[in-house]
C-alpha cells in the first residue's frame, strides 16, 4: 500500500470561534480518528456535494477527543493526532477543518444546544453529513434521528452515510485500535484504507544502529498517540521533502535492554542528518514480533532480512 498524497491545495484549520459563519457550508461530523475508509466515504460525499453546489465543505472534530474528557480512567491513545488527521483529511478535497475545544462546557450541553449555538448560530450549515451510528451532545443522546429533526426545525439538510465493511468486518475506530494493539496490524491497515502514520521528531539516541551498520532515527511521540503493538515494521518515512522506504523497530530493544519502549526508523539508503526534523512514518506492513538475539552477529543478520523484505515489500 502506497503513502497517501496530499491535495493540491493547503486546507484551512479553523478554531471555533463565536458566530464565526462560514457562509451556508457542508459540514461532515465526526471525530475522524483514524480517517479510515467509513470516515473517508462521509468526508469525500461532503467535499463532491460542495462541489457540485458550489459551497464551502468543512470536517469538523474535536480535541481532545471526548472520550479523554468523559473517560480518562479508559486510557485512550489517538490513531491519528490533530496534525495527522488534517493532512488525511486534506486529501479527501475537505475544503477547512473546523476543530472545536472539548471541555466540560461540551460535556454537558445537550445535543440540541450544540446544533442551535454551534452547527447553525456558529457555522451557519446548510448540510450535514455524518456517518450510520453518529451520536453527539451530553452523554450521546443525540443520534441521527434527532439530527434529522433538528435539520428540519433549522434549515439544513442531513445525509447519512452507510456503514463501510472489509471481508465482513465493520470498519469502526474502536475495532481499529484493538487490532493495532494486539498485533493485528495488518488486519488494522485494510480498515484504515492507508498507511498508519506515526510523527515525531527525531532525537538523539544511543548510536547502536549506526554501529551495527544500519543508522536510525529515533523519534519522539505524541504522548496520546497509540503506539503499535511491539515488533518491525516496514513503510515509508516523508521527510525533507521526499518520500523514503524504512523499517522501523517499536519495542524495548531486548538485545541492547535499556528501559523504556522506542520508535526507531532506519531508512534505506538515506545518509542525511535529520536530528531535531519532525518526520512522518507511514507504516504500512509489520514483519514479525520484537526478538531477542544471543548474539550481534544473528541481529545484524536478521537486520539485513528484515531491510531487504522492506525493499521488496514497500512501494513509492
Amino acid at each position: 500500500m502506497s503513502a497517501p498524497s496530499s491535495c493540491d491545495k493547503s486546507m484551512r484549520t479553523i478554531k471555533y470561534l463565536k458566530n464565526a459563519r462560514l457562509n451556508d457550508p457542508v459540514i461532515a461530523l465526526g471525530n475522524f480518528d483514524g480517517v479510515h475508509l467509513g470516515h473517508l466515504k462521509v468526508l469525500k460525499k461532503a467535499a463532491a456535494f460542495a462541489r457540485k453546489h458550489g459551497s464551502l465543505s468543512a470536517a469538523l472534530t474535536f480535541d481532545p477527543h471526548p472520550q479523554q474528557v468523559v473517560s480518562p480512567e479508559r486510557g485512550l491513545r489517538l490513531l491519528t493526532t490533530i496534525s495527522e488527521r488534517k493532512d488525511l483529511i486534506n486529501a479527501t478535497g475537505v475544503d477547512d477543518l473546523i476543530v472545536i475545544k472539548f471541555g466540560e462546557r461540551l460535556r454537558k450541553m445537550s445535543y440540541d444546544s450544540f446544533v442551535r449555538d454551534f452547527l447553525v448560530g456558529g457555522f451557519g450549515v446548510r448540510k450535514v453529513f455524518v456517518g450510520f451510528d453518529y451520536a453527539f451532545g451530553k452523554k450521546r443522546k443525540g443520534d441521527v434521528r434527532h439530527l434529522r429533526r433538528l435539520g428540519k426545525r433549522f434549515g439544513f439538510s442531513v445525509s447519512v452515510v452507510p456503514a463501510v465493511s472489509v471481508g465482513g468486518v465493520r470498519v469502526k475506530s474502536s475495532s481499529i485500535r484493538k487490532l493495532v494493539s494486539s498485533g493485528r496490524f495488518n488486519e488494522a491497515v485494510k480498515l484504515l484504507g492507508h498507511p498508519y502514520v506515526i510523527t515525531g521528531r527525531v532525537v538523539a539516541g544511543k548510536g547502536r544502529g549506526r554501529r551495527l551498520g544500519f543508522p536510525t532515527a529515533n523519534i519522539n511521540v505524541d504522548e496520546n498517540k497509540l503506539i503499535p503493538l511491539s515488533g518491525v515494521y516496514a513503510g515509508v518515512v516523508r521527510a525533507l521533502g521526499g518520500l523514503h522506504k524504512c523499517v522501523v523497530n517499536i519495542g524495548a530493544r531486548p538485545t541492547f535492554p535499556s528501559g523504556g519502549n522506542a520508535v526507531e526508523v532506519h531508512i534505506l539508503n538515506f545518509r542525511r542528518a535529520i536530528r531535531g526534523r519532525v518526520i512522518e512514518v507511514l507504516l504500512s506492513k509489520r514483519f514479525r514480533d520484537e526478538r531477542q538475539f544471543s548474539d550481534v552477529r544473528e541481529l545484524k543478520k536478521q537486520i539485513s532480512r528484515d531491510v531487504a523484505r522492506a525493499g521488496r515489500a514497500v512501494h513509492i
